[in-house]
């Protein structure tokens, strides 16, 4: 009966994908259907548009903020909002992400690996640490919050072909693994989810069908995933039901361990 009643939380990459199963599973949640407020991040406005649209019926638990992730002033600015309407930040979500087109590590672009780790890597850190200056800024003075950063089963194990990728998935299991140690003392915890395929419109966009394929057949389940599967797990990570996990890295996969 996982309840998150009155908390903020932050979800960056709100608008699509697992950022937005995310955005609608998190204000459900609790007695009577009524679960946490939302800042919800994200750079595309069309999305932004009609995800909020279905949001914003559920009454008034939502900021959006339209921006980079990789810029430094996005993140600020959603956990400033939080504290001038609600006085406190209690969540955050860090699903805002690029792929890229597969192909050989000796063919992968510096403006490309740059893109990729920008918003994957960078991204995170600033997402943290804003999210943090907003735990420690509340009443709780971080007490009982937790982040929830996006990985990949590329950052747990090197797979061909996405270098730039795995690379910035490795790079938000480190910056989980150093959050948690630092902040656990102030009763804050920090993990990864390191989601298998899941059908996104970020994975319909990177891959083909034959990579949609192989996945389904390297999992155990024979599927791949749903974004409301990964969403069901960062809410997880976000409530009191998990008060003693952290700097854990979750596989949501189906059990798959190689693709390749």
């Amino acid at each position: 009966m996982t309840s998150l009643q009155g908390k903020v939380v932050i979800v960056t990459g709100g608008a699509s994908g697992i950022g937005l199963a995310t955005s609608k599973l998190t204000p459900l949640l609790g007695p009577a259907r009524a679960g946490a407020n939302v800042v919800l991040v994200d750079l595309n406005e069309s999305s932004i548009a009609s995800a909020t649209a279905s949001l914003k019926a559920g009454g008034d638990n939502l900021i959006v903020v339209q921006g980079d992730t990789s810029v430094e002033a996005t993140s600020e600015k959603a956990t400033k909002d939080a504290l001038a309407k609600w006085g406190r930040v209690d969540g955050a979500v860090l699903a805002a992400g690029i792929g890229h087109t597969p192909g050989p590590f000796h063919d992968t672009t510096e403006e490309n690996y740059d893109l990729v780790m920008g918003v994957n890597a960078k991204g995170v850190f600033l997402g943290m640490k804003h999210a943090l200056r907003g735990f420690l800024a509340s009443p709780s003075k971080g007490e009982g919050c937790s982040i929830v950063a996006i990985s990949s089963v590329a950052g747990l194990e090197g797979l061909p072909y996405i270098a730039g990728y795995s690379a910035s998935k490795f790079a938000v299991r480190g910056l989980v693994a150093n959050a948690a140690a630092e902040y656990g003392p102030r009763g804050i915890r920090v993990n990864a989810i390191c989601p298998g395929y899941i059908e996104t419109p970020l994975t319909a966009a990177a891959s083909s069908t034959n990579m949609e394929e192989r996945a389904k057949e390297r999992s155990s389940l024979k599927r791949n995933g749903k974004p409301e599967e990964v969403a069901s797990a960062a809410v997880y990570l976000l409530s009191a039901e998990s008060s003693f996990v952290t700097g854990s890295s979750l596989r949501v996969d189906g059990g798959c361990s190689r693709w390749v």
